[in-house]
């Protein structure tokens, strides 16, 4: 560095004359003051030394140094106004604070100083963030942007509302999470991501928290800061890997998985974590969040378990299933309704008692029931017991994680909003299951990612929906299984089969040019081959099940099938070929896969 040029650490209230070569690390939004109309913009100067200062532009003077003062960009400053920052704001800023105004000297000097930039990054890698959730920690992330939502309206507790919008990032292990931008975010950087979407731009972000909604996800702070496309090494290998696995990623883009519930996964916290339920009213005051263990139960049976909401902001919705309409909370002129499941809830543990609401995915959990499902059985059987539909309640101990709301700051009730619902010794999972090791760092340059940019990567299983039907989108694991299968069998010159009937349907189908232009014969031969997995399985397990069933209700056809199935085998199991011994059996059910479950079931219970 120059002689003539001071470091940051050297520059003190009163001094003059005085250059400094800076970096410009970090750019925030300009806003109001929160007790004035004043307006104000922060950035974070960086020397050479990886020594930052605050500085700050007000009013008039954001717009005039708009274009002049650039993220990523070197300049050397002097004659800004130097004081020192007030105690509350100190250990944030540092010492001191600079002020730039039109006396402010700014001169561009052309360096690239990327490297020394990500030194004040410390990423976290997107399996991490659970560890973070619901907390006041910064988070930085490096993540490719591959989709967004649409714009749309929310009214905060303080009756104000905001815009937002969310953007989905995935990272190279293929995992995606989705970062909800807030107001100037969404006029200035969701709009440039917008229009550069299909380059498929890599965003680095600095001061993000992370959040319990809709799984987990990321959400940007008034203090956030963005490089999207930035200067970096970093995001040049991000390309480089992103052009290797475009397959890969077009088919995540196109399943929409991480629409349903976002990555990673949501695992059983450290036993100190547990909140007992009697303890709860005492801390709400000053956390938000709880875990607790204990059991649910559905007290009221008449409530209503769904509501029709917007499917983009899941406000309540007066328009029927299906429709297409303007949202009066989101304004989303596209919006279509959709059911959603409600449940009140009483969550108990050994110290005591509180009533929650869970909405969404965590009802669904808990009922074992979707929307609907529930909506279907109440518009088609409004008269019939709900209880044969849901599960009222479980004596299996379970981990919940819930949300303590306050309407308003005078209010002293609160109200609870169940976000999660695991199993003893289970994790909410939606993305990738296989382990990892805690103390690699997910930085692009170390060994791992090096390995990931040489080579094409199969993506994580994707959360599967709690009734999986022959239309729900199978993860991309599971076609290319079915795939190879059907490549293996193509070639064999076996007698002809069932799959060998659709394979030369599909190659007859899309020689003709008879398929539809949205049906690949690939797609053609998976959706045959899920069709009928779920027909037979569902026939198959129905009957064997209401066989059963009749045996139970009538003793006396169970007592002659048995009696015949020991005077016949004695305790020996029978075969496919001496089933057409049975002649009782026969008159329960003439599939013989049926009278061997019968067999079974006979000698079981003898």
């Amino acid at each position: 560095m120059n002689n003539q040029y001071q470091l940051i650490k050297d520059v003190h209230p009163g001094d003059v004359g005085w250059t400094v070569k800076v970096t410009i690390a970090e750019k925030s939004p300009a806003r109001t003051a929160k007790k004035s109309s004043k307006k104000y913009q922060n950035i974070i100067l960086m020397d050479s030394e990886g020594s930052t200062v605050q500085a700050t532009l007000y009013d008039h003077n954001i717009i005039a140094f708009q274009d002049e003062l650039i993220q990523g960009k070197t300049y050397l400053i002097s004659n800004a106004l130097v004081k020192l920052t007030n105690l509350e704001y100190r250990s944030q800023s540092g010492d001191t604070q600079w002020t730039i105004s039109g006396k402010t000297r700014i001169q561009q000097v052309d360096e690239n100083n990327s490297a020394l930039l990500l030194t004040a990054y410390n990423f976290i890698d997107f399996e991490d963030l659970e560890n973070h959730m619901d907390t006041n920690t910064d988070i930085s992330i490096i993540g490719m942007v591959i989709d967004t939502r649409p714009k749309r309206m929310i009214q905060t507790r303080s009756g104000n509302q905001c815009q937002v919008q969310d953007i989905i990032l995935v990272n190279k292990r293929l995992e995606t999470i989705i970062l909800t931008m807030w107001e100037n975010f969404v006029d200035n950087e969701c709009n440039y991501i917008c229009e550069n979407l299909a380059k498929k731009p890599v965003i680095i972000a600095k001061h993000l928290k992370v959040s319990s909604f809709n799984g987990v996800s990321l959400s940007t702070k008034a203090n956030s800061s963005f490089f999207i496309d930035g200067p970096f090494d970093i995001v040049e290998h991000f390309k480089t890997w992103a052009k290797k696995n475009a397959e890969t990623l077009n088919n995540i883009m196109s399943e929409k998985c991480y629409l349903h519930l976002t990555p990673s996964k949501i695992s059983l916290p450290n036993k100190s974590k547990y909140t007992d339920i009697k303890n709860i009213q005492g801390l709400q005051k000053t956390q938000r969040f709880f875990w607790i263990k204990g059991k649910a139960f559905v007290k009221v049976l008449n409530q209503p378990f769904w509501y029709m909401s917007c499917d983009n902001c899941n406000k309540v919705s007066g328009a029927n299933c299906g429709d297409i309409y303007q949202c009066v909370y989101c304004k989303y002129p596209n919006s279509k309704a959709a059911p959603r499941a409600k449940v009140y809830l009483q969550l108990m543990d050994s110290t005591g008692y509180i009533n929650a609401t869970a909405i969404g995915e965590p009802a669904e959990s808990f009922l074992l029931c979707n929307a609907n499902t529930l909506m279907n059985h109440s518009v088609s059987n409004p008269d019939s017991n709900i209880i044969d539909l849901i599960r009222l309640a479980t004596e299996e101990e379970k981990t919940f994680y819930i949300k303590a709301i306050q309407q308003n700051e005078e209010a002293t009730e609160f109200k609870y909003e169940l976000l999660f619902v695991l199993g003893s010794d289970s994790t909410v999972t939606a993305g990738n299951q296989q382990s990892k090791d805690k103390g690699k760092s997910p930085r692009v340059e170390d060994e791992q990612s090096q390995q990931m940019d040489s080579k094409d990567v199969t993506p994580p299983p994707a959360k599967r929906s709690l009734f999986q039907t022959p239309e729900t989108p199978l993860p991309t694991k599971k076609k290319t299984e079915i795939a190879e299968t059907v490549k293996r069998r193509s070639e064999d010159t076996c007698d002809k089969d069932l799959l060998q009937l659709i394979l030369g349907s599909a190659k007859n189908y899309g020689d003709n040019g008879n398929l539809p232009a949205d049906i690949t014969p690939n797609k053609f031969i998976v959706d045959n081959c899920k069709n009928i997995y779920f027909a037979s399985h569902e026939t198959t397990a129905i009957s064997a099940s209401w066989c059963l069933m009749l045996l139970a209700s009538h003793p006396e056809w169970q007592a002659r099938a048995r009696a015949e199935v020991l005077e016949i085998y004695g305790l020996r199991f029978s075969t496919a070929d001496t089933l057409r011994s049975l002649k009782t059996n026969s008159l329960c059910d003439t599939t013989p896969f049926l009278r061997q479950h019968v067999t079974f079931y006979s000698h079981k219970v003898s």
